[in-house]
């Protein structure tokens, strides 16, 4: 519809990158962005003891510092503009726990407190900062997981997700396009008053 897009690429694992990216989304767009969804995250199953440093370090900065240092980094131009919104992809991991997933579980629960400490510093400049903690969501980033659960039980991946579908109330997964929805309602006029909530989107799941 005649609408520019442009793609900056970044390696959220690296500080001087994500440094970078926004010297550079700066120089390209001056007047700053007016929504920031942090959705990059990484995970491992594994149990604790044989959970490595390395891969604890990688998953706090891809799925906790990243998020902090692109919301710090662009906050300063939307309360200029007395208006902005931040979403953060928390997990309903940050809310529960499961086995064998000790780094994820840990940063997506901290991703919890971020979203309330950004939310209360940001609402007198017009700016909300709100989380979103949906449960499996059926797309590639869940293989692994699924994976590592089939070497374990012996189910096919069919199976398995059945029994994870079947877990929640509703018997079924949430979608890539109602978050998606989620994430537009938060940043209507209609979400203007609603700032660091963590909201559950996991078909009851949470609830039971």
């Amino acid at each position: 519809s005649g609408k520019d897009v442009l793609f900056f690429e970044c390696d959220l694992l690296n500080r001087a990158s994500i440094d970078h990216l926004f010297s550079t989304i700066a120089s390209e767009v001056p007047s700053g962005i007016d929504i920031l969804v942090n959705n990059a995250a990484m995970t491992e199953r594994c149990p604790m003891e044989e959970k490595t440093l390395e891969s604890w370090d990688n998953e706090m900065a891809l799925n906790l510092t990243a998020p902090f240092m692109l919301s710090k980094h662009f906050a300063g131009s939307m309360k200029k503009k007395g208006w902005g919104r931040i979403m953060i992809m928390s997990s309903v991991a940050g809310m529960l726990t499961f086995p064998c997933t000790i780094g994820y579980c840990t940063s997506k629960t901290a991703l919890i407190g971020l979203t309330k400490a950004i939310a209360v510093e940001l609402a007198p400049h017009g700016v909300t900062c709100n989380a979103i903690c949906p449960y499996f969501v059926d797309t590639p980033f869940i293989q692994p997981f699924l994976d590592s659960l089939k070497e374990e039980t012996g189910q096919s991946r069919e199976e398995t997700l059945d029994n994870i579908r079947n877990s929640c109330p509703t018997k079924t997964f949430t979608t890539p396009k109602q978050i998606g929805d989620y994430v537009v309602f938060l940043c209507s006029p209609a979400a203007d008053n609603m700032t660091g909530l963590t909201t559950p989107m996991d078909g009851g799941y949470s609830i039971v």
